[in-house]
């Protein structure tokens, strides 16, 4: 039985990004050290095979289970839905493959001095692997079967159940890491010894008040989703929700008894029960208060909102966890105002994520993890019920503004403990406080899409109908486009008649590697204007959305350009650090102004489009776009670090700046035309419009461009200077629009392939407001 494109290209997804988790991870803290290839190789021989003791085991446990869903995804990607035949195909390349990974995993580690390096893991890794492939063989299609599950609209008692058991799921495995198990009376008697059981309550807790309070209410917290979720069903009474809980709670309990490194603390089943009692509390106070009985929400509906006072609810709710969460993190607020101590502790801008989190135990980062997620996660979750008590006007603009709660609290909150004398500040917290938050609102955001009661079946064919599926074909899309511009710029740099700028755009250390994350960053900029212009909301949503996701869309492309190219192009267009900023916050900023502009301006022409098409668009979608090119053009112009920009611009440079919008909206208008879906009647104006493009663009670039610079002894216009070969020989005028068009059509052709399936695929739409300004 086949496996539709979306479980497939889920697969695909959680392969790459999990590739990528294990190699950062296996190389943190990043501290590079330059060996001869001679001196590494002979190191790597000579590796030893560490005799491990039960302290030792854990670790050991943690590499054999970092592979095994390394080989199961990869398993998945390859051969879900496929014949036999292509699944051994896939066994016989995975293995080997998972073997070799672990190598070279281990081989790089020897650059990084702060890595152990141990035949043992390469052992661990390559065992993992092949458990991986087993676990595929055994399990694949029931896994493949629950991902389409989720696809399906479920009543919210079913959605909370497999809610409930998944993380369930996730909580036991957490409670038997670091999974140095043992069985032996004697081990067990030797953690009696070593105080790692403790039978009286509360009687391990630190001194300090502030931390045991910490972690009493993060012991208590664990348990809370469990019961909430299992009360949420609407068929567990509060007693029974509440005990379902706490016995699995005390059942936990005991498997860490058999746990080596981990303690067993009667303490926690008094948390638990806190916990779960608060879990169930919520859980069926929350479902007393939704739709009433008979009255069912429509599938993919938001709840009805509720006027008044009672709509603010959440939000109130939201801004007392807010209260508690600044109680928790800054206590006991014994802040430092001097400048030397703020300076002082701002050493933790340069650290990469997860430094800190390598220097423990692997046990202990996991428990930070689940603690800073878990802290930020019913803060997602208030504000997610906030939303979708409001009416739709206003969905908008609150959308956008709990997004920025989400993102800017936890940064508040890091910013205000370098100020605090005993904080650990990181921005790895920073990172896990916002992905928690997220979390938690799209969790709470499903639950209340889904319908109070069962959908029948046509309902569910009439939701297929509204949901379709995205275009054929597309699914080869990202990996087809990114390879085939990758080969592009590792060409374009190699080949002598470029331009030396262009030429000089990839690392010599690695220069495969930085034309694929050039193509990612490249696909990256075309594609996400693109689906934040086909987001089917309110107008006044796209005043604060569409500032947020340019803000994303600019630090996303910043830290991709940064991994792909070298320092000296960066700075090239954006200028060097002038201001003395830690890190690379001030060059990231300036990044991020300038990206404003092509992101801004790929938005409008996709909207153009849209609107061509017969959407109803509203003024909003297009005025949104006036405030981020005025604060780009303040950010890439009145405050430039430096002319390399500015001198290419024609005098006066505002309206320089606007010409130069008017072609780069014109180059991405003609794209977007080129990629949308028409009909035959609309072909030749399709071509037509593409064509015009050429001496439109043109046009415009001629009044944004200088058309006569002094510099280096020569005289030369700004095109001469952007498309010649070199500085000492430029192209004649004719040569160089001669260039350009081949140029423009380049681009257009290039933005067009990669946003097709983007502009076929046919976007969400919301039950509430079929007459809304989309």
């Amino acid at each position: 039985m086949g496996t539709s494109g979306k479980p497939r290209a889920l697969l695909w997804w959680a392969a790459l990004l999990y590739t990528a988790f294990v190699v950062y991870g296996s190389l943190v803290p990043l501290k590079f050290h330059a060996l001869p290839w001679d001196e590494a190789v002979a190191r790597f021989d000579a590796i030893p095979f560490l005799k491990l003791g039960i302290g030792s085991r854990a670790d050991w446990v943690a590499n054999l289970l970092l592979f095994i869903p390394l080989s199961f995804l990869w398993m998945g990607a390859l051969s879900a839905g496929r014949s036999r035949l292509r699944r051994g195909l896939a066994t016989l390349a995975l293995i080997p493959a998972a073997t070799a990974l672990s190598i070279g995993i281990e081989f790089t580690q020897l650059f990084f001095p702060q890595r152990t390096v141990s035949q043992n893991d390469i052992f661990a890794e390559a065992l993992g692997g092949i458990v991986g492939v087993l676990a595929w063989w055994g399990a694949g299609g029931r896994f493949v079967d629950w991902l389409q599950s989720w696809q399906h609209t479920h009543a919210r008692a079913a959605l909370a159940e497999r809610l409930a058991w998944a993380y369930l799921a996730g909580v036991l495995v957490y409670n038997v890491l670091p999974l140095d198990l043992t069985i032996s009376l004697v081990e067990i008697f030797h953690k009696w010894q070593d105080g790692k059981v403790n039978l009286i309550p509360f009687g391990r807790l630190p001194g300090d008040a502030a931390y045991a309070l910490y972690e009493i209410a993060t012991d208590a917290l664990i348990w809370v989703p469990l019961a909430l979720l299992w009360r949420l069903d609407g068929t567990r009474s509060a007693w029974r929700a509440w005990g379902m809980a706490l016995a699995t709670a005390v059942a936990l309990e005991i498997m860490q008894l058999f746990v080596f490194s981990r303690v067993s603390d009667v303490t926690d089943l008094f948390t638990a029960a806190a916990g779960t009692a608060l879990g169930s509390f919520a859980g069926g106070w929350l479902a007393a208060r939704e739709a009433p009985v008979g009255q069912p929400l429509r599938a993919g509906a938001v709840p009805v909102y509720a006027g008044g006072a009672a709509g603010w609810l959440p939000f109130a709710l939201a801004a007392g966890w807010l209260s508690v969460l600044l109680f928790v993190f800054w206590f006991p607020f014994d802040f430092r105002t001097d400048g030397a101590f703020i300076k002082s502790r701002l050493d933790f801008l340069q650290r990469v994520p997860f430094e800190v989190y390598y220097i423990g135990t692997e046990y202990r980062a996991i428990t930070e993890v689940l603690r800073k997620t878990l802290f930020f996660a019913p803060l997602g979750g208030l504000l997610a019920w906030g939303v979708a008590r409001q009416p739709w006007r206003w969905r908008g603009p609150l959308f956008a503004l709990a997004m920025l709660v989400l993102a800017g609290m936890p940064a508040v909150i890091e910013l205000g403990q370098v100020m605090l004398p005993h904080k650990i500040v990181d921005t790895t917290d920073w990172l896990l406080a916002w992905l928690g938050g997220l979390a938690g609102y799209g969790m709470a955001r499903r639950m209340l899409r889904a319908p109070r009661h069962a959908v029948s079946a046509r309902t569910a064919v009439d939701t297929a109908a509204v949901f379709p599926h995205a275009a054929p074909g597309a699914r080869w899309h990202l990996p087809l486009m990114l390879g085939g511009l990758t080969v592009l710029f590792w060409s374009a740099a190699h080949a002598p008649f470029m331009p030396y700028n262009v030429r000089e755009l990839l690392r010599h250390d690695a220069p495969w590697l930085s034309a694929l994350l050039l193509a990612l960053a490249c696909y990256w900029l075309a594609v996400w204007p693109v689906w934040l212009a086909r987001r089917r909301v309110s107008g006044l949503l796209r005043q604060g959305q569409l500032p947020l996701g340019l803000l994303l869309y600019g630090g996303m492309a910043f830290l991709l350009l940064a991994a792909a190219v070298p320092d000296e192009s960066l700075h090239d267009l954006a200028g060097s650090p002038v201001r003395h900023w830690p890190g690379q916050w001030e060059l990231g900023l300036r990044w991020v102004a300038l990206l404003a502009v092509p992101g801004a301006l790929l938005y409008l022409a996709a909207q153009t489009v849209r609107r061509w098409r017969g959407r109803r668009l509203g003024a909003g979608h297009f005025w949104a776009a006036v405030p981020v090119l005025l604060l780009a053009y303040w950010g890439i112009v009145v405050q430039a670090a430096t002319d390399n920009l500015t001198e290419l611009m024609a005098t006066p440079r505002p309206l320089a700046f606007a010409a130069l919008c008017a072609w780069l909206y014109v180059l991405f208008l003609a794209a977007a035309w080129l990629a949308s879906p028409l009909s035959a009647a609309q072909r030749t104006r399709q071509l037509a419009g593409v064509l015009a493009s050429l001496p439109l663009a043109t046009w415009f670039l001629h009044l944004g461009l200088a058309g006569e610079i002094d510099k280096y002894g020569q005289q030369f216009s700004a095109l001469q200077f952007l498309l010649s070969a070199d500085r000492q020989h430029y192209a004649a005028q004719p040569i160089v629009w001669l260039r350009y068009s081949a140029l423009h059509v380049l681009v257009i052709a290039a933005l067009a392939s990669l946003q097709w399936p983007h502009f076929r695929a046919t976007p969400r739409l919301h039950s509430q407001a079929p007459h809304a300004s989309h």
